[in-house]
């Protein structure tokens, strides 16, 4: 049931491409909705949705598995997706941008990997660039970027400077990537397991705000 946890790593090294830190850092736990405003409870729930979505096929899903198999330094790029203060960006990406508590930040990972035609059915990318956009200095900076093998299907933050890439894999084995803006530090986590599931967790993230299925 394991798939090739190397291959894996391999490509999740790449992705991450930065200096090896520490990797005492422990795996993120699962925490109870943040009531301090509703933009952040909205986040906590894209925690809570995933984990029900892939549970309803895997009962024994749990974060508390997923465990530490890299720490890279965040290697930065500069990036061509437009930001929501720019002309050219398209607002149908808006309701999609994930803002940290503060309202000061917000990642972007849908805006590259997906462009709706003519009907509102989302069109894929092969490939994904996540953005990280500061709102106070404008500035847009591309935070990672993945091939088809990888796609990273919801985000969340802990507080106003650490977010969370969750994802998964084309051999069906989840990931994390935990962003420590403040210390510039980032931490994968892996399932140890495959998972069984038919229907694509972020085509039907997409469905609820009004793209796709028609």
């Amino acid at each position: 049931m394991k798939s090739n946890y190397i291959l894996l790593s391999a490509f999740l090294f790449f992705a991450a491409c930065g200096e090896k830190k520490d990797q005492s850092d422990p795996a993120v736990k699962t925490s109870g909705p943040v009531r301090s405003s509703n933009n952040t409870v909205r986040v906590n729930e894209n925690l809570e949705k995933w984990l029900r979505f892939y549970r309803a096929g895997n009962p024994d899903f749990s974060f508390d598995r997923f465990t530490l198999t890299d720490s890279a330094s965040i290697n930065y790029n500069s990036s061509n997706v437009p930001a929501n203060f720019e002309v050219n960006f398209n607002k149908v990406y808006e309701p999609f941008l994930v803002y940290s508590p503060d309202r000061t930040k917000y990642i972007d990972f849908d805006s590259y990997h997906w462009i709706p035609d003519e009907n509102g059915n989302p069109g894929f990318e092969a490939d994904q660039q996540i953005t990280l956009v500061h709102l106070p200095s404008k500035n847009v900076r591309q935070l990672a970027f993945f091939g088809p093998s990888f796609t990273i299907e919801e985000a969340f933050w802990e507080g106003d400077s650490v977010a969370v890439m969750l994802g998964n894999t084309y051999e069906k084995v989840p990931f994390y990537i935990k962003y420590n803006l403040n210390r510039n530090i980032q931490h994968t986590y892996r399932y140890p397991d495959t998972l069984t599931f038919e229907k694509s967790y972020i085509e039907e993230r997409l469905k609820l705000k009004g793209i796709g299925g028609k």
